[in-house]
Protein backbone atom coordinates (compact mmCIF):
# COMPACT_ATOMS: atom_id res chain seq x y z
CA UNK A 1 0.00 0.00 0.00
CA UNK A 2 0.98 3.42 -0.69
CA UNK A 3 1.98 6.07 1.61
CA UNK A 4 -0.38 9.33 1.97
CA UNK A 5 1.93 11.08 4.18
CA UNK A 6 2.13 14.80 2.94
CA UNK A 7 -1.11 14.91 1.35
CA UNK A 8 -4.60 16.83 2.37
CA UNK A 9 -6.03 15.67 5.36
CA UNK A 10 -8.88 14.72 3.23
CA UNK A 11 -7.11 12.31 0.79
CA UNK A 12 -5.80 10.78 3.67
CA UNK A 13 -8.88 10.06 5.45
CA UNK A 14 -10.47 8.62 2.35
CA UNK A 15 -7.85 6.45 2.00
CA UNK A 16 -8.26 5.35 5.54
CA UNK A 17 -12.31 5.04 4.63
CA UNK A 18 -11.58 2.60 2.18
CA UNK A 19 -9.12 0.58 3.86
CA UNK A 20 -6.13 1.59 1.78
CA UNK A 21 -3.88 2.69 4.23
CA UNK A 22 -0.79 0.27 5.68
CA UNK A 23 -1.11 -0.51 9.30
CA UNK A 24 1.11 2.08 11.07
CA UNK A 25 -0.73 5.05 8.97
CA UNK A 26 -4.11 3.24 10.82
CA UNK A 27 -2.69 3.58 14.18
CA UNK A 28 -1.63 6.62 12.96
CA UNK A 29 -5.48 8.08 11.82
CA UNK A 30 -6.52 5.99 14.79
CA UNK A 31 -4.89 8.36 17.23
CA UNK A 32 -5.32 11.65 15.25
CA UNK A 33 -9.37 10.97 15.04
CA UNK A 34 -8.73 10.17 19.00
CA UNK A 35 -7.52 13.72 19.72
CA UNK A 36 -8.48 16.29 16.85
CA UNK A 37 -11.87 17.50 16.95
CA UNK A 38 -11.71 18.82 13.48
CA UNK A 39 -10.71 15.35 11.98
CA UNK A 40 -13.27 13.54 13.63
CA UNK A 41 -16.01 16.05 12.17
CA UNK A 42 -14.04 16.02 8.31
CA UNK A 43 -13.98 12.17 8.98
CA UNK A 44 -17.92 11.79 9.91
CA UNK A 45 -18.62 13.67 7.00
CA UNK A 46 -16.50 11.64 4.75
CA UNK A 47 -18.28 8.46 6.24
CA UNK A 48 -21.66 10.02 5.73
CA UNK A 49 -21.19 10.61 2.02
CA UNK A 50 -19.72 7.65 1.20
CA UNK A 51 -22.95 5.80 2.87
CA UNK A 52 -25.48 7.86 1.39
CA UNK A 53 -23.36 7.53 -2.44
CA UNK A 54 -22.89 3.92 -1.35
CA UNK A 55 -27.03 3.46 -0.54
CA UNK A 56 -27.67 5.32 -3.72
CA UNK A 57 -25.89 3.44 -5.39
CA UNK A 58 -27.13 0.12 -4.46
CA UNK A 59 -30.92 1.16 -5.29
CA UNK A 60 -29.90 2.65 -8.46
CA UNK A 61 -28.68 -1.30 -9.35
CA UNK A 62 -32.29 -2.18 -8.21
CA UNK A 63 -34.38 0.00 -10.83
CA UNK A 64 -34.97 -1.43 -14.20
CA UNK A 65 -32.43 0.45 -16.26
CA UNK A 66 -34.98 3.08 -18.84
CA UNK A 67 -35.08 1.93 -22.85
CA UNK A 68 -33.92 4.87 -24.02
CA UNK A 69 -30.55 4.72 -21.85
CA UNK A 70 -30.04 0.54 -23.23
CA UNK A 71 -30.57 2.42 -27.35
CA UNK A 72 -27.96 5.09 -25.67
CA UNK A 73 -25.56 2.11 -24.78
CA UNK A 74 -25.76 0.26 -27.80
CA UNK A 75 -25.45 2.93 -30.33
CA UNK A 76 -22.08 4.51 -28.36
CA UNK A 77 -20.91 1.16 -28.23
CA UNK A 78 -21.49 0.56 -32.52
CA UNK A 79 -19.92 3.73 -32.75
CA UNK A 80 -16.49 2.99 -30.84
CA UNK A 81 -16.09 -0.72 -32.32
CA UNK A 82 -16.36 1.06 -35.64
CA UNK A 83 -13.61 3.65 -34.93
CA UNK A 84 -11.78 1.24 -33.10
CA UNK A 85 -11.72 -0.87 -36.35
CA UNK A 86 -10.76 2.54 -38.21
CA UNK A 87 -7.90 3.84 -35.92
CA UNK A 88 -4.76 2.49 -34.98
CA UNK A 89 -4.15 1.09 -31.47
CA UNK A 90 -2.37 4.01 -29.43
CA UNK A 91 0.94 3.11 -27.69
CA UNK A 92 0.85 1.85 -23.74
CA UNK A 93 1.00 5.10 -22.08
CA UNK A 94 4.10 4.76 -19.25
CA UNK A 95 3.54 4.55 -16.00
CA UNK A 96 2.93 7.27 -13.81
CA UNK A 97 4.74 7.98 -10.32
CA UNK A 98 3.37 6.24 -7.66
CA UNK A 99 3.06 9.53 -5.73
CA UNK A 100 1.27 11.26 -9.21
CA UNK A 101 -1.03 8.33 -9.40
CA UNK A 102 -2.06 8.52 -6.29
CA UNK A 103 -3.22 11.84 -5.96
CA UNK A 104 -4.92 11.09 -8.99
CA UNK A 105 -7.17 8.06 -7.67
CA UNK A 106 -7.27 10.24 -4.32
CA UNK A 107 -8.66 12.97 -6.63
CA UNK A 108 -11.18 10.55 -8.35
CA UNK A 109 -12.18 9.03 -4.79
CA UNK A 110 -12.89 12.18 -3.94
CA UNK A 111 -15.00 13.18 -7.25
CA UNK A 112 -16.82 10.30 -6.51
CA UNK A 113 -17.95 10.72 -3.01
CA UNK A 114 -19.06 14.39 -4.11
CA UNK A 115 -21.20 12.69 -6.98
CA UNK A 116 -22.45 10.16 -4.13
CA UNK A 117 -23.30 12.54 -1.62
CA UNK A 118 -25.31 14.29 -4.63
CA UNK A 119 -27.56 11.07 -5.24
CA UNK A 120 -27.82 9.81 -1.79
CA UNK A 121 -29.17 13.21 -1.59
CA UNK A 122 -31.14 13.18 -4.58
CA UNK A 123 -32.32 9.68 -4.50
CA UNK A 124 -33.56 10.56 -0.72
CA UNK A 125 -35.75 13.33 -1.32
CA UNK A 126 -36.86 11.50 -4.36
CA UNK A 127 -38.22 8.46 -2.45
CA UNK A 128 -38.86 10.49 1.03
CA UNK A 129 -40.25 14.15 0.07
CA UNK A 130 -40.14 16.40 2.85
CA UNK A 131 -43.65 16.40 4.05
CA UNK A 132 -45.24 19.50 4.86
CA UNK A 133 -44.56 21.62 7.94
CA UNK A 134 -47.65 20.57 10.51
CA UNK A 135 -49.39 23.20 12.29
CA UNK A 136 -49.96 22.28 16.05
CA UNK A 137 -53.15 23.86 17.46
CA UNK A 138 -52.41 25.40 21.07
CA UNK A 139 -54.39 23.68 23.87
CA UNK A 140 -57.21 25.53 24.77
CA UNK A 141 -59.44 25.07 28.08
CA UNK A 142 -62.89 26.09 29.21
CA UNK A 143 -61.67 29.49 30.35
CA UNK A 144 -60.40 30.53 26.69
CA UNK A 145 -63.84 29.66 25.87
CA UNK A 146 -65.54 32.21 28.71
CA UNK A 147 -62.90 34.76 27.58
CA UNK A 148 -64.54 34.42 23.49
CA UNK A 149 -67.87 34.23 24.74
CA UNK A 150 -67.62 37.43 26.68
CA UNK A 151 -66.32 39.19 24.36
CA UNK A 152 -69.16 38.89 22.22
CA UNK A 153 -71.96 39.45 24.99
CA UNK A 154 -70.51 42.22 26.62
CA UNK A 155 -70.96 44.38 23.82
CA UNK A 156 -74.64 43.41 23.47
CA UNK A 157 -77.31 45.81 25.09
CA UNK A 158 -80.45 44.20 24.40
CA UNK A 159 -79.60 40.62 24.52
CA UNK A 160 -76.94 41.24 26.65
CA UNK A 161 -78.39 38.12 28.93
CA UNK A 162 -80.69 35.26 27.90
CA UNK A 163 -82.72 35.05 31.09
CA UNK A 164 -82.95 38.57 33.24
CA UNK A 165 -82.66 38.79 36.74
CA UNK A 166 -86.22 39.20 37.54
CA UNK A 167 -86.35 35.62 37.12
CA UNK A 168 -83.57 35.11 39.90
CA UNK A 169 -85.25 31.36 41.16
CA UNK A 170 -85.98 30.44 37.44
CA UNK A 171 -82.18 31.04 36.45
CA UNK A 172 -81.24 29.08 39.84
CA UNK A 173 -83.40 25.99 39.41
CA UNK A 174 -83.03 25.92 35.44
CA UNK A 175 -79.05 25.89 35.63
CA UNK A 176 -78.44 24.01 38.32
CA UNK A 177 -80.30 20.92 36.36
CA UNK A 178 -78.46 22.03 33.07
CA UNK A 179 -75.13 22.40 34.56
CA UNK A 180 -75.03 19.70 37.69
CA UNK A 181 -73.87 22.31 40.17
CA UNK A 182 -75.95 23.98 43.39
CA UNK A 183 -75.38 27.09 43.67
CA UNK A 184 -76.64 30.48 45.17
CA UNK A 185 -76.73 33.94 42.96
CA UNK A 186 -73.93 36.12 45.12
CA UNK A 187 -75.47 39.89 45.80
CA UNK A 188 -72.02 41.52 44.56
CA UNK A 189 -74.20 45.07 45.24
CA UNK A 190 -71.47 45.72 48.00
CA UNK A 191 -68.89 45.46 45.06
CA UNK A 192 -70.90 48.32 42.83
CA UNK A 193 -72.20 45.02 40.55
CA UNK A 194 -75.83 44.78 39.63
CA UNK A 195 -77.20 41.30 38.58
CA UNK A 196 -78.57 41.34 35.38
CA UNK A 197 -79.34 37.60 34.30
CA UNK A 198 -77.74 34.41 32.87
CA UNK A 199 -77.02 32.50 30.05
CA UNK A 200 -75.88 29.13 29.36
CA UNK A 201 -72.92 28.09 27.41
CA UNK A 202 -70.62 25.26 26.40
CA UNK A 203 -67.05 25.68 27.30
CA UNK A 204 -64.83 23.01 27.24
CA UNK A 205 -67.40 20.93 26.04
CA UNK A 206 -69.21 21.11 28.99
CA UNK A 207 -72.89 23.20 30.10
CA UNK A 208 -71.15 25.80 31.70
CA UNK A 209 -73.58 28.37 33.65
CA UNK A 210 -72.80 32.31 33.28
CA UNK A 211 -73.64 34.79 36.02
CA UNK A 212 -73.77 38.89 34.45
CA UNK A 213 -73.43 41.67 36.41
CA UNK A 214 -72.67 45.48 35.35
CA UNK A 215 -70.91 47.97 37.26
CA UNK A 216 -71.64 51.87 37.51
CA UNK A 217 -69.31 52.52 34.58
CA UNK A 218 -71.10 50.29 32.28
CA UNK A 219 -68.52 47.35 32.57
CA UNK A 220 -69.71 43.76 32.39
CA UNK A 221 -68.51 40.87 34.70
CA UNK A 222 -69.43 37.82 35.03
CA UNK A 223 -69.16 34.77 37.35
CA UNK A 224 -69.13 30.89 34.99
CA UNK A 225 -69.22 26.98 36.44
CA UNK A 226 -69.31 24.22 35.87
CA UNK A 227 -69.36 20.59 37.14
CA UNK A 228 -65.84 19.15 37.41
CA UNK A 229 -63.76 16.26 39.26
CA UNK A 230 -64.41 16.46 42.94
CA UNK A 231 -61.52 17.94 44.69
CA UNK A 232 -61.53 17.64 48.70
CA UNK A 233 -61.41 21.08 49.62
CA UNK A 234 -61.23 24.41 47.80
CA UNK A 235 -58.26 25.54 45.65
CA UNK A 236 -56.26 28.39 45.71
CA UNK A 237 -57.87 31.57 43.22
CA UNK A 238 -55.81 31.42 40.04
CA UNK A 239 -55.42 34.64 38.39
CA UNK A 240 -54.62 34.60 34.73
CA UNK A 241 -55.16 37.17 31.54
CA UNK A 242 -56.57 36.88 28.23
CA UNK A 243 -55.70 39.86 26.24
CA UNK A 244 -57.78 43.11 28.10
CA UNK A 245 -59.73 39.98 30.07
CA UNK A 246 -58.64 39.04 33.38
CA UNK A 247 -59.71 36.05 35.28
CA UNK A 248 -59.61 34.91 38.62
CA UNK A 249 -60.72 30.81 38.68
CA UNK A 250 -60.89 28.57 41.80
CA UNK A 251 -62.60 24.94 42.18
CA UNK A 252 -64.87 23.72 45.01
CA UNK A 253 -66.24 20.06 45.77
CA UNK A 254 -67.83 19.29 42.11
CA UNK A 255 -67.41 22.25 40.05
CA UNK A 256 -64.71 24.75 38.29
CA UNK A 257 -65.78 28.43 38.85
CA UNK A 258 -64.04 31.54 37.41
CA UNK A 259 -65.03 35.67 37.70
CA UNK A 260 -64.38 37.25 34.29
CA UNK A 261 -64.18 41.17 33.97
CA UNK A 262 -61.83 44.01 32.72
CA UNK A 263 -58.08 42.99 33.60
CA UNK A 264 -57.74 46.81 34.46
CA UNK A 265 -59.89 46.22 37.15
CA UNK A 266 -58.09 46.37 40.61
CA UNK A 267 -61.06 44.63 42.51
CA UNK A 268 -61.65 41.88 39.94
CA UNK A 269 -59.85 39.56 42.82
CA UNK A 270 -61.81 40.98 45.79
CA UNK A 271 -64.96 40.46 43.75
CA UNK A 272 -63.61 36.78 42.98
CA UNK A 273 -62.82 36.26 46.85
CA UNK A 274 -66.53 37.28 47.40
CA UNK A 275 -68.49 35.07 44.70
CA UNK A 276 -66.49 32.15 46.67
CA UNK A 277 -67.69 32.74 49.67
CA UNK A 278 -71.48 33.01 48.80
CA UNK A 279 -71.90 31.30 46.14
Amino acid sequence: MESTQGLPLEVRLSAYLDGQLSHSEIREIDVMLARDEKARTLFNRLKLGSDLGRKAFEDMLHDPVPLDLVRSIKQASAETGQNRMRSPLSPPSKEAPPKKRLWKVAGAGLALLAAGVGAGYLSAAWQNPVPPPVHIAVARNWLDDIADYHRIYARQSRHLVEVPASESQHITQWLTTAVGVDFSIPDLSAKGLTFEGARLLVAGSMPTAQLIYRDQDGDIFAVCFQKSEPVPEMTELTDSIRDDLGLVSWQRGAGAFVVIGPSSDPQLESIATAVAQTI
